[in-house]
């Protein structure tokens, strides 16, 4: 009430400079905390936009199981529609991966300008073109257009399956990163059974000439979702950190960006605690020396871990073993169905890599890639045994009495522990254990490794079992599953020896546990960021 009042207003400025005095002075000796103005029984941070995040990245990850599941049918449709060569009809089915593995390449020098938000994009781009390119051409230019849109898609995996665990792993918290980087794995297998779904089902609704255009149609629908909705989601904070450090003349502005990208993400969280994750994240980039190749090669343990892990991941056979999935079924007596019988594979694979994404931020990953593994080698000596003692004429596989069930479990147990341990282990430990300074490289290498290795399995599948043949004729098939098993036990020790524990941990928290050993490493634990358990965890 001024005007009944005339000297409130110098009251209350009085007031405000024996309040300000107290603060500045007198309080910090009086060890008196200030006043916090947020309440008490803080609400627990939402993470529902982590959750709807993920949803996109993953869809990207669906996209490449579904051109995986739907390829064969495709094929055969288009074969159908106009004369294909058998060498046409192998390079339609590879073209794909031809394609991932050059763009795998690209993506060494592209991905880190790019972010890991716009090389989803992009890759969700380039699988829009692709589809485009593939399905609209008539009769006379289908298979050359054809051929060129399944290699700009194969472009499309190698941005995609690049970005996505990466995107992925930098925005989710701790707690929940080991289960989302699994559950993209499980909409890869997803994808895998609807590309058969489709396929199946075209076979009963329509005729070629428009099977494989829906086909292979079907992916610009989910590409579209793709792009709408990462346009809309943040940017990784932790590529916007790195940018900050790397950039001084917009450092400032690639830093507010990253604080703000991650109080979306951590949604509700209080302002102290999102800085001081910020501050976490800038102190693992203390020693960036902007120099990617160099950084990469300083991160020895991790480059074990991760491409270790992805070479075995393929050279543990499993490219090959799907390839007699159909053999398997006709000699268990599934004859004409035995084609449609991969459901079954693909229901087993499904179910178990819903089991990881439960259990791996319980279990951990170490504890899920021994079972993996161990259930991987357990089916590949029963495989072994079984070809052995089978009779093989050509592509006929006569089993002995009582030995059908046990090959058809063999199989489905090998899948099954793909699934729990290297299908989804081993991307998440690729996109945890290397440093944000280089990890967009070494995805990038890991993302090469893994498509090149696919390629050289199948390629040298026929070779390695003609080889065997020669050695003892008609047991090329038993002896190929027997080295698969001995590689599995050379990945059991693999992990035992090279595999870090990352349940739990917090991306810097993992760098700072595989520092090089003869380098002093930077002391987290007297800041209560690693703990001693933490750091002495192999």
């Amino acid at each position: 009430q001024p005007s009944t009042t005339p000297g409130l207003s110098d009251n209350l400025r009085q007031r405000d400079t024996l309040q300000n005095i107290f603060k500045t002075e007198l309080q910090p000796l009086m060890c008196i905390a200030p006043a916090k103005s947020e309440p008490l029984l803080m609400a627990k941070p939402s993470r529902m936009l982590v959750y709807i995040a993920f949803i996109f990245p993953a869809l990207a990850g669906f996209l490449f199981g579904y051109d995986i599941g739907a390829a064969s049918g495709a094929v055969d449709a288009i074969s159908d529609y106009t004369e294909v060569t058998s060498l046409m009809k192998s390079l339609l089915t590879s073209s794909s991966l031809i394609g991932a593995t050059i763009g795998s390449v690209a993506v060494f020098w592209a991905g880190e300008p790019l972010g890991r938000r716009r090389e989803l994009i992009l890759g969700s781009c380039l699988y829009l073109i692709g589809s485009l390119i593939t399905v609209v051409p008539a009769k006379s230019f289908a298979l050359a257009f054809a051929l060129t849109g399944r290699i700009v898609y194969g472009f499309g995996y190698a941005f995609s399956m690049h970005a996505a665990p990466v995107y992925i792993s930098e925005m989710a918290p701790a707690d929940v990163r080991g289960r989302l980087v699994s559950a993209k794995e499980g909409f890869i297998v997803l994808g895998i059974l609807m590309g058969f779904t489709v396929s199946a089902l075209c076979d009963v609704a329509v005729d070629a000439a428009v099977k494989w255009r829906i086909v292979w149609g079907v992916p610009i629908l989910v590409s579209v979702a793709i792009i709408s909705g990462m346009l809309a989601m943040p940017p990784s904070p932790r590529w916007l950190l790195l940018k900050s450090v790397r950039n001084l003349a917009t450092g400032s502005v690639h830093r507010a960006a990253a604080v703000a990208a991650l109080a979306r993400f951590r949604g509700g969280a209080a302002a102290d605690d999102v800085e001081a994750e910020v501050v976490e994240i800038e102190r693992s980039l203390e020693d960036d020396s902007g120099a990617g190749w160099e950084d990469l090669f300083k991160a020895r343990r991790a480059l074990v871990a991760g491409l270790g892990l992805i070479s075995l991941q393929q050279l543990t056979g499993q490219p090959s073993v799907l390839y007699y999935q159909t053999a398997i079924f006709k000699a268990a007596g599934f004859g004409s169905f035995s084609s449609s019988a991969a459901v079954i594979v693909g229901a087993a694979k499904l179910l178990a890599t819903l089991f990881t994404v439960r259990f791996v931020d319980r279990f951990g990953r170490r504890p899920l890639l021994f079972a993996g593994i161990s259930m991987m080698l357990a089916a590949l000596a029963v495989l072994g045994v079984g070809f052995f003692l089978a009779d093989s004429h050509g592509d006929e596989l006569t089993l002995p009495e009582g030995w059908p069930p046990v090959i058809i479990f063999a199989l489905v147990l090998y899948v099954c522990g793909y699934q729990v341990g290297f299908g989804p282990i081993a991307w998440l430990i690729i996109s945890e254990v290397f440093p944000l300074n280089c990890r967009t490289r070494a995805l990038s290498a890991a993302v090469t490794v893994n498509f090149g290795f696919n390629l050289l399995m199948t390629f040298t599948l026929t070779p390695l079992q003609s080889a065997f043949d020669q050695l003892q004729p008609g047991k090329g098939q038993s002896y190929l599953f027997f080295l698969y098993a001995l590689l599995s036990a050379v990945s059991m020790f693999f992990v035992y020896t090279s595999v870090p524990e990352t349940k739990g941990k917090s991306l810097e928290e993992i760098q700072a546990l595989l520092a090089p050993r003869h380098q002093p490493r930077r002391d987290l634990e007297a800041s209560g960021d690693l703990t001693a358990s933490a750091s002495a965890t192999y």
